[in-house]
């Protein structure tokens, strides 16, 4: 973004704060139609601070009210670059607000979609972090009775390290129910917002974060299938009837008038037959039912039940590093028995079941506490994969807590594994981990996924 002539006018002035804090417009960050950003330092200490074209809060006349709302409330999770405290200028009719800096190793998710080289390549573990990270955000800020109105890439960013997001833009929340100062962005806001028959509210917004999962994993829009790729020109009538009069999911089971098409959604076809079963009906129900009744949107929790369960279950093709997610049903796991990219025959490691989640058992994977106990908030590494030092083909996993495991054999017969010790990785062996029980098993394979 490019400096404006306001923007150079404020750097260097001086402010206050509402709460009697006293600060100095520092260098410009970046500026747009609301307004510019600044660096500032505020009482010795360095923030960001957006501060508003005069006739931008002209047009929006509830923005400070609901900032003022915003500082009192508070940020429902860290996860938010929250407002702190509002800022007035001496003489000067606008006003702003100030919030932590972002860090430079932050981008935002919109690069997901990038062209290379600038795409944003990011595991599919990392994805789903993303997406509970949101959803566990957007749950607490629906929780307080508030909703954000406009979720959208350009709103998240993601440390493609740590997969840790920062949501920005926050101006934009309010009063669930209460009128609102926007619609939303375009191909994110839910169809009867689109059709103007809706303001945004906490039911639009689970709408607008089922599309972003959607663009999160796959990279492409949930109802961007055969109708899209057939349009030349898309235009406000055509959009009109994808997004809003006429949205159809490229993945509806009933209706094939929007479905993929063969040589240009291949990828985006084998990402869908690559996730669970369970996951990928809660997008069904976003994009069927939820299209049309927002009461049967899918909620936050619901995604989160969900989602938490994929990132230890992820397997990799050796041959193209396409990713699948083995599924558990009925104590037993599942996966494709070729790549579902490349088609070449996967090697499947074996794997440990604890109820419904899936923890996959490669050698030099570390597997912590909070992966064998749901109830364990601990990132303390309690078991290592490991394979044997003269034995080709023979892998254990070794005990790095400091209680000892109980571990029963197939053949009936059980044993104690002290701390520092292993136990082989064999099908049929159940290992006791404290109040968690994990059983090993060998992935059966599916000839054809659907």
């Amino acid at each position: 973004m490019k400096e404006s002539a306001v923007g150079s006018t404020m750097s260097g002035q001086s402010f206050a704060t509402l709460n009697g804090r006293q600060g100095r417009f520092g260098e410009l960050l970046g500026a747009g139609g609301q307004g510019e950003v600044y660096h500032v330092i505020v009482d010795g200490l360095p923030f960001a601070l957006k501060w508003y074209h005069q006739h931008y809060t002209e047009i929006d006349t509830g923005l400070r009210l609901r900032l003022e709302r915003g500082v009192r409330r508070g940020a429902p999770t860290n996860d938010f670059l929250w407002p702190l405290d509002l800022v007035e200028v001496q003489g000067n009719r606008s006003f702003g607000y100030i919030m932590l800096l972002r860090k430079a190793d932050f981008r935002g998710i919109r690069d997901l979609i990038a062209l290379p080289p600038n795409r944003l390549e990011l595991t599919l573990a990392n994805r789903i972090r993303l997406c509970q990270q949101l959803a566990h955000s957007f749950f607490e800020l629906h929780a307080s009775g508030f909703c954000y109105q406009d979720i959208n890439f350009g709103n998240i960013f993601v440390n493609p390290d740590t997969a840790r997001i920062l949501i920005c833009d926050n101006d934009n929340v309010n009063i669930d129910g209460a009128d609102a100062s926007i619609y939303g962005t375009r191909k994110f806001m839910a169809p009867e917002v689109v059709r103007r028959e809706s303001l945004p509210n906490s039911r639009t917004d689970l709408f607008s974060m089922a599309v972003l999962f959607f663009y999160t994993i796959f990279g492409w829009h949930p109802l961007d299938g055969r109708r899209e790729n057939e349009i030349s020109v898309l235009n406000a009538d055509s959009e009109m009837s994808l997004y809003g009069t006429n949205p159809v999911f490229v993945f509806d089971p009933d209706r094939d008038e929007n479905g993929p098409v063969d040589g240009v959604h291949d990828w985006i076809v084998a990402r869908w037959q690559s996730l669970p079963q369970a996951l990928r009906q809660l997008f069904i129900r976003s994009f069927t039912d939820g299209l049309r009744d927002p009461t049967l949107r899918v909620l936050e929790t619901e995604w989160m039940n969900i989602l938490k369960t994929i990132p230890d279950a992820i397997h990799t093709c050796h041959e193209c590093s396409f990713e699948h997610v083995i599924s558990i049903e009925k104590d037993q796991s599942f996966a494709p028995a070729e790549c579902l990219s490349c088609g070449e025959v996967l090697e499947l490691s074996p794997v440990l079941c604890l109820g419904n989640h899936v923890i996959t058992l490669d050698v030099g994977q570390e597997i912590r506490a909070g992966q064998l106990d749901s109830t364990d908030s601990s990132t303390t590494i309690a078991a290592k994969v490991e394979a044997h030092p003269t034995r080709a083909g023979l892998i254990g996993l070794r005990n790095m807590t400091d209680a000892p495991w109980r571990v029963s054999l197939p053949e009936g017969t059980s044993h104690i594994v002290p701390s520092g010790q292993a136990v082989r990785i064999a099908p049929g062996t159940a290992i006791e981990f404290g109040k968690a029980v994990g059983k090993i098993s060998k992935i059966n394979l599916l000839e054809s996924v659907s």
